[in-house]
Order: C-alpha cells, then sequence, then structure tokens
C-alpha cells in the first residue's frame, strides 16, 4: 500500500525534526500534497485512519494529519495542454484527457508540526 510507506515517511521525518524537543507532543501534522498525489484519491477518514496505523507505538501516536494541496505542473498527452494544476484532479481541463504530473513537485511534504509543549 503506498499511502502507508508514505506515512511512514512522514513519521521519521517528524520524529527527526523533533529530536531535540523530546517534550513536545505532536497534535497536528499538515502535509503539503501535489495535485495527482495517491493521498489526494482518498476521503480524509482513510488517510487518517492510514496515518493512525502507521503511527501506532510512535511519539505520534494520538495526533491528527491534515492535506493542504499545493499547484502542480502537469502534461496532457492527448491535446499537449501544458500548465498548472490547482486542484487535486487527474483529468486535463482542456480535453478531459489523462494528464502525467511534472517530476519537479514530491508528491508529499511535511508543511508544518503542531505540537504541545
Amino acid at each position: 500500500m503506498h499511502e502507508l510507506h508514505l506515512m511512514k515517511q512522514v513519521i521519521k521525518a517528524v520524529e527527526a525534526a523533533l529530536e531535540k524537543r523530546p517534550q513536545a507532543k505532536p497534535v497536528t501534522v499538515r502535509l503539503k500534497t501535489r495535485p495527482g498525489s495517491h493521498l489526494m484519491e482518498h476521503d480524509p477518514a482513510t488517510v487518517q485512519a492510514v496515518f493512525e496505523w502507521a503511527v501506532r507505538g510512535t511519539r505520534l501516536e494520538g495526533a491528527t494529519v491534515e492535506l493542504v494541496p499545493f499547484a502542480g505542473e502537469a502534461w496532457c498527452p492527448g491535446c499537449r495542454w501544458d500548465g498548472t494544476l490547482q486542484t487535486p484532479n487527474r483529468l486535463c481541463p482542456n480535453c478531459g484527457g489523462v494528464i502525467l504530473q511534472g517530476e519537479g513537485a514530491p508528491e508529499v511534504v511535511v508543511h508544518e508540526v503542531v505540537v504541545e509543549e
């Protein structure tokens, strides 16, 4: 399951970032996700369930996850449209064909971690 792998990478990144703050308890993890990300294909409850399963036994147990979409470069091989997607849509805004994502943007980036001290 790709989503579980992504969440485990997120957990590693957050735990590493909080190593110098042992008293901080993560409450919310906000992830920037590009349009077309596998995470954006699921409803928020499913993403939260995968996150909860992945954080069991870690410092992040009990935290919630939020997805924040950001624009991403895309190209349509059907009509040769080339532009920026503003929504998590895999369909070309010009012809409705399936688009290809640009290589530049990562699928998921840890944007913010809200903690309690």
